[in-house]
């Protein structure tokens, strides 16, 4: 009885020598990760705006649009010189920061509360106590989360003060949701002091 010669393949169990897994079998073979494991991704929908002042809060917003920084250079020519250039550092320059969101009626009185408050220092009536551009301005904070509602990052926007708030246009001939918008001009959100990898 003749007795068949043992396989001595170098390859995987079932191929031939020289085999080599391809894509599909090397993403099969990586090892599973648990949900846990994978790092959490902020939501663009989900974030909350608060003041410093008094913890005051502004409630949630449907969009936030304006955080942004940006270096600005001035450019040096010097003689001789006609292939490289100099950059000298200049300002360091923040865009105004606009949040809008539908009215409802729970935040919006509370929002023209606050803007009642500034404005009242911002002109000195005396309804409120306050002074001729006695508002300092404040901090406002706004906390990004993930899809199950944990902090993410948090951007503080330093001294900031409102810049202008705007109400929706009212057509009785059209069925669209009002909308308010409120923007704030601010020194930075940029904190040298701030950990590295900690939400503010």
């Amino acid at each position: 009885m003749t007795t068949a010669p043992a396989n001595h393949t170098s390859g995987s169990p079932g191929q031939g020598p020289g085999w080599a897994p391809g894509p599909s079998e090397a993403f099969d073979a990586r090892p599973v990760r648990s949900p846990a494991a994978y790092p959490r991704a902020g939501m663009a929908m989900r974030f909350h705006v608060s003041l410093d002042e008094s913890d005051t809060n502004l409630g949630m917003w449907s969009s936030c649009h304006g955080l942004q920084v940006q270096f600005t250079s001035k450019e040096i020519t010097e003689g001789g010189q006609y292939c490289d250039r100099t950059l000298l550092p200049e300002r360091v320059e923040y865009s105004t920061v606009t949040l809008e969101r539908m009215m409802t009626q729970a935040d919006s009185p509370r929002l023209q509360a606050w803007l009642a408050r500034v404005a009242a220092q911002w002109t000195g009536y005396e309804y409120d106590n306050g002074t001729a551009g006695a508002y300092p301005g404040q901090n406002v904070t706004i906390r990004l989360f993930d899809h199950q509602g944990l902090l993410v990052t948090a951007w503080v926007l330093q001294h900031a003060v409102p810049k202008e708030w705007t109400g929706p246009d009212l057509d009785a001939r059209s069925n669209s949701v009002a909308l308010e918008k409120l923007s704030f001009d601010h020194t930075g959100f940029l904190r040298h002091d701030a950990p590295v990898g900690v939400a503010p």
